[in-house]
């Protein structure tokens, strides 16, 4: 699809501004035909200078006709022809005639003589100049108007293909990670739906067993229902930030978000042995929306909890400092982290994006994680990143303080 639509526009953008590049060029060679005309009877007023014609020599007026006319008693005094004129006598007096007819003293005849004449009392005097004599200038000068057509426009079409390119780029890398989107969601989907399948049909061989006796295939369906629902809801929310759909927007108070999350997390740590601990500036508001800004801290918390190793000594601290585009609040969550490589570290805020094998420890993370946390920062005018160093990994939120509501007058 890509590429049909790269050719499109390269056809259209090529057809438009060729057309006009023709149109310039062809206006272009008429006005220098026009020139090469002037030239010829800048030459023709030249040879009305010499008072005698019938002195010139037939050598020194190549593709020239020169004659006298008697309008009196309508004859033609005198003619001279010069070599390459092109026509027989028969044809060069007709062309006269007509000449003599015209209301102009200048100008081009037919598409063959380039004509101007005087009439000094009762005589008329002509010169005729042949279009086809030494015609070379025309030759070259259509010639270089060809090469420069072609040159042009194999030059534009070149131009065309790699600005398609370019602005196609974007295009084609959302489009890319659509497919691959729509690719991994699908396999996400496959497996809990081929469980729930696989764990329906037990329960319906079974058919006589009481419910109690089945509740280990019910308690699997259970499972994977949840962890589907989860997996649909995150989805959902990632194709509504994409389609631009955003919430709206409050002062709120992100201290008091992120002490709420910590403070419902800490029994979880607890629980599984876990070592955390946090540190919160109070009072630091920002311009936001609450239920996503502890979505934010719940997933790193929960990333932390699932991916930290040995007792995770979980660190979460919020802070304020200024920089030149104003004070902003920085969160980072830290924890004792397998190794990681940078490109694996690059990777971690990619949909369904997960390290190995041995980074799932059995939890039913879905990859999708990380990809809504920096969702949601971009929502907010913000920044995520994460950084490895030292057997630890730390992920760094900012966002810009001191914003408010602006209120209608």
């Amino acid at each position: 699809m890509i590429s049909k639509l790269r050719t499109k526009i390269i056809v259209y953008s090529f057809l438009s501004v060729g057309i006009v590049f023709l149109i310039g060029l062809v206006v272009l060679l008429g006005i220098g035909y026009a020139r090469l005309n002037d030239d010829r009877i800048a030459r023709l007023d030249n040879e009305f200078a010499i008072q005698r014609w019938q002195a010139v020599p037939t050598d020194s007026i190549g593709g020239m006709v020169l004659a006298e006319y008697d309008l009196s008693s309508e004859q033609l005094l005198f003619k001279r022809v010069g070599e390459g004129v092109g026509q027989s006598d028969e044809q060069i007096d007709q062309t006269l005639q007509r000449v003599v007819a015209k209301r102009s003293d200048k100008g081009v005849f037919g598409i063959s003589m380039v004509y101007s004449r005087r009439v000094e009392g009762d005589i008329m005097r002509i010169a005729l100049y042949s279009r086809g004599y030494n015609s070379s200038k025309e030759t070259k000068y259509l010639i270089y108007t060809l090469i420069a057509l072609v040159v042009g426009s194999v030059a534009y079409l070149i131009i065309c293909y790699f600005l398609a390119k370019m602005a196609l780029r974007p295009v084609e890398t959302t489009w890319k990670r659509q497919r691959q989107f729509v690719a991994d969601a699908s396999h996400e989907l496959k497996t809990p739906l081929a469980v729930i399948r696989a764990n329906t049909d037990l329960v319906v061989a079974h058919k006589n067993a009481t419910v109690a006796s089945q509740m280990q295939w019910i308690d699997n369906i259970r499972f994977e229902t949840d962890r589907m629902t989860g997996l649909v809801s995150d989805l959902l929310f990632l194709a509504k930030n994409d389609e631009g759909l955003k919430e709206q927007l409050d002062t709120v108070d992100l201290s008091e978000c992120v002490e709420a999350v910590a403070l419902a997390q800490e029994t979880l740590f607890y629980e599984q042995g876990q070592e955390f601990s946090y540190e919160i500036v109070p009072h630091l508001t920002v311009l936001g929306n609450d239920g996503q800004l502890k979505q934010l801290v719940t997933i790193l918390l929960d990333n932390a909890n699932k991916y930290s190793v040995g007792k995770g000594n979980v660190r979460l601290t919020l802070d304020s400092f200024p920089t030149i585009a104003g004070k902003v609040a920085q969160l980072e969550v830290s924890n004792d982290s397998m190794e990681l490589t940078d490109e694996q570290t690059e990777h971690l805020f990619d949909r369904f994006y997960t390290v190995d094998q041995a980074r799932d420890k059995s939890h039913t993370g879905n990859g999708l994680g990380l990809a809504i946390a920096q969702t949601i920062c971009e929502n907010h005018e913000g920044e995520i990143n994460a950084e490895y160093a030292d057997g630890r990994i730390a992920f760094t939120v900012q966002l810009p303080l001191n914003r408010t509501v602006a209120t209608k007058k």
